[in-house]
């Protein structure tokens, strides 16, 4: 395929990065990769858990399921039948602050695809048999969520956390919201949310950038229509607790502070921050609290950006008998990353890893495309990989030190835990 040309109305950002926006205000954005035979798009909506009503939690994740179970022009088989007739792979996800259908196909398939997503968007029809059958998958989700301490771990820090907002609220829902869903209500969501005007097309891959252009604007450019303004929600953590009692051999404990969100100028610090402090065996708190001291199973922490601001979270695996001297160590060591920062070397081998996850990253169709919607959706800009690794490149020891002034690591700090650990047992004498 030949290296493609931007039409009069696209704009090329960098070689081989495009942008278009069409009449209807849906936008699409662009990465040529021609060393691939496959292409991954996906398109967005500004429709996430955070625009749930209250008394319909994990409705956005059931809609997830249901858009693929029947259009007007064709049923659950047929639709089936011919995502498979491509060998596409499809699916649909949601998030804090959107929701994604997307497809992986060879390059040669990707008109057809295109075609099928479009109908899957535009024209889901909810069918009654289907909506049963989806919706006590999601309930056997739920249960089997709440039966994974590993998983609700998370749930008890981000919903302490995010309290006050909407964006601490659980992907799949509670058993009593979703048991009350009917296809009525997706139906509403779908005509609410699902418009093109602020909507975005991302795609990846070895394309034609303007025969995908003129291929949306025949699929999606007599859709019309303006979904409500996206609101945006500040958080304002305050330190907390929030204990689960659960007897067994096993303390789950969960910690998060604030960082920075998508497009701060800190936002490579924390990158690196993160990596150092908790991204994989090299780092402090697996050194410090598995390798050195012998305290837990599993220890991470992981960097978590969102539209309006941003917050790292940690976790420990571990026994009952040392969750109390976990706890204390991870803290411990919060505070010597605040007060000291990092060292060089520590510095080097983070940049050293972060950039190689950029370019096998880089490799990757799926993993581009999605990289491009986030940039876009959040920053309005795409960005190379070229300067994704220059900017990590220009971190510093001294820029680290300013982040981790801005945004304090016990200030404020959220504790939960699931376990058979009382609050007293796990924080006594501790100081936060």
């Amino acid at each position: 395929m030949t290296t493609p040309r931007a039409s009069s109305t696209s704009s090329v950002l960098a070689p081989n990065y495009f942008l278009h926006t069409f009449p209807n205000g849906l936008q699409m954005v662009g990465q040529f990769m021609p060393s691939l035979a496959s292409v991954t798009f996906g398109i967005q909506f500004g429709a996430g858990l955070k625009d749930e009503p209250e008394e319909k939690l994990g409705l956005t994740h059931l809609l997830s399921d249901m858009v693929f179970q029947g259009t007007e022009s064709r049923n659950v088989r047929q639709l089936t039948e011919d995502f498979e007739a491509i060998g596409a792979r499809k699916g649909g996800e949601t998030a804090n602050e959107f929701a994604r259908y997307s497809a992986q196909i060879v390059g040669n398939r990707l008109d057809r695809a295109l075609e099928l997503m479009a109908d899957v968007v535009r024209h889901p029809v909810f069918p009654a048999e289907e909506f049963e059958q989806m919706r006590s998958v999601q309930l056997q989700e739920i249960r089997r969520r709440d039966d994974e301490p590993m998983r609700r771990i998370f749930d008890l820090v981000r919903e302490r956390f995010y309290v006050g907002t909407t964006l601490g609220r659980r992907a799949l829902g509670l058993r009593e919201t979703v048991e009350q869903l009917t296809p009525d209500d997706l139906r509403a969501f779908w005509q609410t949310y699902y418009r093109p005007s602020g909507a975005l097309i991302s795609i990846a891959g070895n394309f034609n950038w303007e025969h995908v252009v003129s291929r949306v604007g025949e699929l999606f450019g007599d859709w019309d229509g303006t979904p409500p303004a996206r609101t945006e929600q500040m958080p304002n953590p305050v330190p907390a607790v929030n204990i689960e009692i659960q007897e067994g051999q096993q303390e789950h404990i969960g910690m998060a502070f604030p960082f920075p969100k998508y497009g701060d100028s800190d936002y490579y610090a924390a990158t690196v921050v993160s990596e150092i402090f908790g991204g994989g065996m090299t780092s402090r708190l697996f050194r410090e609290v598995r390798e050195k001291r012998g305290l837990v199973y599993s220890v991470a922490s992981i960097f978590a950006p969102n539209g309006t601001s941003g917050a790292e979270f940690l976790y420990a695996g571990t026994t009952p008998e040392k969750s109390h001297e976990t706890v204390q160590v991870m803290i411990e060591e919060l505070r010597l990353l605040g007060g000291e920062g990092v060292t060089e070397d520590e510095l080097g081998r983070a940049k050293v890893q972060l950039k190689s996850e950029l370019v096998m990253r880089g490799e990757s169709a799926a993993a581009r495309m999605s990289a491009l919607a986030r940039s876009w959706w959040f920053e309005q800009r795409l960005i190379p990989i070229h300067e994704l690794k220059e900017a990590i490149d220009t971190v510093t020891r001294e820029q680290i030190l300013g982040l981790l002034k801005r945004f304090p690591t016990t200030q404020p700090l959220v504790i939960a835990a699931i376990g058979p650990r009382t609050q007293d047992e796990l924080l006594a004498g501790v100081q936060v």
